[in-house]
């Protein structure tokens, strides 16, 4: 299992060791296939964790840019088909009954540096959406990035509802764009990386 994977695998262990169970936040892109694939042949306990992704495209769950499509491609299977999977888009009421704060928090980015489907227009037209003092929710959101679709997010303060997030970085140029969102208000990252409520763990893919 590759190191990001064993980290990730520690993680939800000590979780379920704790208390029992564990709550488990997914993004969806090609960045944490890998990890998924890892993941679903461990001898973790998946019958006690809860599993939903962080956000999705508004399209029909057997449709290809579905994040949940993915999900069950990817990671719910094998040993992980024995998790709890709740839908972010059919059951929106049952993912704010998920225990939080979430065990982990497992985030991808886009190259103009959005993470979640919290894109740079939104920094402009909805800033409520990276305020950490914002009440967490979901949000929907009108046809937006690559692949085009409406889209079904977490806002930050939601994100921030973690004990632990990791941002998976899975090129040089996102690299950059992270240390360049340390500084650069215009970016969705900026808004990750500069709160002080959760620690951000950056694993490089690549």
């Amino acid at each position: 299992m590759h190191k990001n994977s064993l980290y990730i695998h520690s993680l939800l262990s000590k979780a379920i060791k704790n208390k029992g169970f564990a709550s488990f936040i997914v993004s969806g892109g090609s960045s944490p296939i890998n990890i998924f694939q890892d993941l679903n042949r461990s001898d973790l306990d998946w019958a006690n964790i809860e599993v939903s992704l962080v956000d999705d495209r508004s399209v029909d769950m057997h449709h290809d840019d579905s994040n949940e499509k993915l999900l069950n491609e990817k990671l719910l299977v094998n040993n992980a088909s024995d998790a709890s999977f709740v839908s972010l888009k059919s059951e929106p009421s049952r993912v704010y009954k998920i225990n939080q704060p979430y065990d982990l928090m497992l985030l991808g980015m886009g190259e103009d540096a959005h993470f979640a489907s919290l894109f740079p227009s939104m920094i402009k037209s909805n800033i409520e959406y990276f305020k950490i003092d914002s009440m967490p929710e979901i949000i929907y959101t009108q046809p937006m990035g690559n692949p085009l679709h409406e889209r079904i997010s977490m806002n930050l303060a939601m994100i921030l509802n973690s004990k632990s997030i990791i941002l998976l970085v899975s090129n040089s140029k996102k690299s950059d764009l992270v240390t360049e969102a340390h500084t650069n208000k215009d970016l969705p990252l900026y808004y990750l990386l500069n709160q002080k409520l959760v620690d951000v763990k950056i694993l490089k893919t690549y």
